[in-house]
């Protein structure tokens, strides 16, 4: 008798399954809908961009943010006061950064001089979007967990000759000076507010406020600065993020009316840092090894020009840092290439 109902039962919890299923509404990535699709952005900075070729030297990631989906209850309230999550999205990455001194020529570790590294990693995001509690401003918030390997593991030895001999550039003598294997991680967090002047126009501008800290033997800082844009069509984002940055681009739509639509913009962006432990500067936690006096306070800007496409965007950015550590000479200049496609 069992036996005979057992197909019965599970034909009923079947067909109540698939009911339900079909009632569960499911998300909506058209451009009227405002919610995010999937989206995939590789990023390529050098400091050849900006015609110097010495400390952060090169730079490339990869990065996929899945679609936008409702905030499950547990997520919903996991945020610092005053500010109510309205989408959430998952991302991951893996990317690669080079760092060398300014004097290349030199086959000895130079004592006021930046140490040759290399930082080879992958991360997860957990990316947040919402309104603040008070005015209704847009706000993004970014925690990302990033590990990976610091030395001779992280390939930047191998990497950047390659690049030198296709680019017809000499090779850099003190390789064998790089700091040594040692595994890295940085937890960051970030919260974006996006303030607009109210009413929907085809010319606009935007300023996007943002506060962040970076804890880690890769980087240890807190940052606060702000983009300021102004252009046709402002895309629903929070404007494009460099490698280094501690929040992710989120590749919003051009115009926000409902149609897919390009559009293109040109921004500024100060950020001032509180550094209290940067792998690169400081050397090694555990061995001895290069390092230099790191300075505790750097400031970046950083400008440059947007295009926004239905499928695509295309961004270009300079960024200026001040001296990060005792004995450096002039400030450091890089460029950076991001192409994003939103699947």
């Amino acid at each position: 008798m069992r036996d005979r109902w057992t197909p019965l039962v599970i034909w009923a919890c079947l067909s109540c399954g698939m009911s339900a299923a079909a009632d569960v509404p499911r998300p909506d990535f058209s451009p009227a809908s405002g919610a995010h699709g999937p989206a995939l952005e590789v990023t390529e900075e050098n400091d050849w961009f900006a015609g110097t070729d010495r400390h952060y030297t090169q730079g490339l990631r990869a990065l996929y943010l899945g679609a936008e989906s409702g905030v499950p209850c547990g997520l919903r309230d996991f945020a610092v006061l005053g500010f109510r999550a309205e989408t959430w999205r998952w991302g991951v990455e893996v990317g690669q950064q080079i760092f060398t001194p300014e004097n290349l020529k030199a086959k000895l570790p130079q004592a006021y001089d930046r140490p040759y590294a290399g930082w080879l990693y992958a991360g997860l995001a957990l990316q947040r979007r919402g309104v603040t509690s008070g005015a209704g401003l847009p706000v993004l918030e970014n925690v990302q967990l990033q590990v990976g390997i610091v030395g001779p593991a992280a390939l930047a030895k191998e990497e950047q000759n390659a690049a030198h001999f296709l680019g017809g550039f000499g090779r850099a003598a003190g390789w064998r000076n790089q700091l040594g294997n040692e595994p890295g991680c940085a937890l960051k967090y970030q919260r974006m507010w996006r303030l607009s002047p109210e009413g929907r126009r085809d010319w606009g501008a935007e300023l996007l406020p943002h506060a962040g800290a970076s804890l880690g033997n890769v980087d240890t800082s807190a940052r606060l600065g702000g983009t300021f844009r102004v252009g046709w069509r402002l895309p629903d984002d929070f404007g494009v993020q460099t490698i280094d940055a501690l929040g992710l681009a989120a590749g919003g739509r051009a115009g926000r009316a409902g149609q897919r639509r390009w559009g293109g913009y040109v921004f500024v962006r100060p950020e001032a840092r509180v550094v209290g432990y940067n792998e690169f500067l400081d050397g090694s936690l555990v061995r001895d090894g290069p390092c230099v006096g790191r300075r505790p306070f750097v400031g970046d800007i950083q400008g440059g020009v947007v295009l926004v496409l239905a499928r695509l965007d295309l961004a270009f950015t300079v960024g200026y840092r001040s001296a990060e550590f005792y004995g450096q000479h002039c400030e450091d200049a890089y460029g950076s290439i991001a192409v994003s496609l939103k699947l």
